[in-house]
């Protein structure tokens, strides 16, 4: 019943976690409206995430040395909904980075907390799992966007919709955390800190890995103002972009578990770069509502899998201790964000929002070329 228990909350965590950046993703034109800013403006909202993240991601090894991961999730998911609490009164830019960088903080140790839960399972259970994982990820990201999508459709103030779901969230987060396992001891092998020559297949899933989160970085951050300001819709229709592509990518993580076990990673991630690169042409040239809902779905498919399959190779990789794959990976992620926002933001702001997707489409051309000569790496 234990091994139930464990599973089934970190299913819930992620979700729940989640939760949150659908709210965000959907309120970002309220902010940014809040905030009398623009596209750089949200682009440097990005960077102070991603420089919090960044932080907390490398202190994390140090951090659970001293506290277990469980724990630590405790602590941090108190924070993380306290800190919206103040959203709704914030009127200018310098004070929300603040606010950004402290939820960066929050998503840093998050990421590392519940990847290296979902590791452990993963190995306990000998079997892929992590994909199966990131589905409830998505999915939670899809019933936040939802959801909030309805509330600004009848108009319900930002402060009631944040206030109505930290009552609601924050007991259910808390519930879910103290359901974890404790950490194990482990054996003292490996690389205990992310400063060392790095495998090839590290350095191939680092590469990938940055890449494919600009996708879903895209939608997260830029999406609701694709859809208001390019498709030029209102109310619900906002969310489109958020939902579609959640929905799929739910769906692909969903499958992809069990499609990575017959097929292996190699086939998997050929697909998965040839669905994206397909998805964003049609983004960037097409912009009516179906082109959109087809966009983001198609996107949400090719970029469902990479992130997982890079967290679990990483942990599972020999000579590198568990954790250190995990952060290796997530700053990759996370730190993406650190150069790029503000520049999506200059490229939205002197070309149009559009054209966001323009430079991810010719990084994900240019990947295919390392992914076939480094091919054989990815059989395992």
């Amino acid at each position: 019943m234990k091994k139930i228990n464990d599973i089934f909350a970190l299913k819930a965590l992620f979700f729940i976690v989640a939760f949150s950046i659908g709210l965000w993703t959907i309120r970002i034109p309220t902010i940014r409206d809040q905030i009398h800013t623009d596209y750089l403006g949200i682009g440097y909202l990005m960077i102070t995430f991603a420089i919090g993240s960044i932080i907390a991601m490398l202190s994390a090894n140090y951090v659970l040395s001293k506290i277990s991961s469980k724990n630590m999730l405790i602590y941090i998911s108190f924070v993380n909904w306290i800190v919206w609490l103040p959203v709704p009164f914030v009127n200018n830019l310098q004070t929300f980075m603040f606010i950004a960088f402290l939820f960066g903080s929050c998503f840093g140790f998050f990421e590392i907390c519940i990847n290296l839960q979902a590791t452990k399972i993963e190995t306990r259970e000998k079997k892929s799992m992590m994909s199966g994982f990131h589905a409830f990820w998505s999915l939670g990201v899809l019933v936040g966007a939802f959801l909030t999508s309805l509330f600004l459709q009848w108009e319900i103030s930002i402060l009631a919709n944040i206030l109505i779901y930290v009552i609601i969230m924050l007991p259910i987060n808390i519930f879910f955390c103290f359901k974890l396992t404790e950490d194990q001891k482990t054996s003292g092998e490996g690389k205990k800190n992310i400063f060392f020559i790095w495998p090839i297949l590290m350095v191939l899933l680092v590469i990938i890995s940055m890449a494919n989160i600009l996708t879903e970085g895209s939608v997260d951050s830029w999406g609701a103002l694709y859809m208001k300001d390019f498709i030029k819709v209102t109310g619900f229709q906002i969310g489109i972009a958020t939902i579609s592509f959640n929905i799929f990518m739910f769906l692909g993580r969903i499958y992809s578990d069990s499609f990575r076990d017959k097929f292996g990673v190699y086939t998997l991630l050929i697909l998965s770069m040839f669905i994206s690169i397909v998805s964003l042409v049609t983004l960037i040239n097409f912009d009516t509502i179906l082109s959109s809902i087809l966009g983001f779905a198609l996107l949400g498919l090719g970029a469902s899998s990479i992130v997982p399959m890079a967290y679990s190779l990483s942990a599972k990789m020999k000579g590198v201790d568990s954790g250190v794959g995990i952060t290796i990976i997530s700053i990759a992620v996370y730190g993406t964000f650190v150069g790029t926002p503000g520049i999506v933001g200059l490229v939205a702001n002197s070309y149009g929002i559009n054209y966001i997707f323009a430079p991810i489409l010719i990084i994900f051309i240019l990947l295919l070329i390392p992914i076939k000569i480094f091919k054989n790496e990815f059989k395992l």
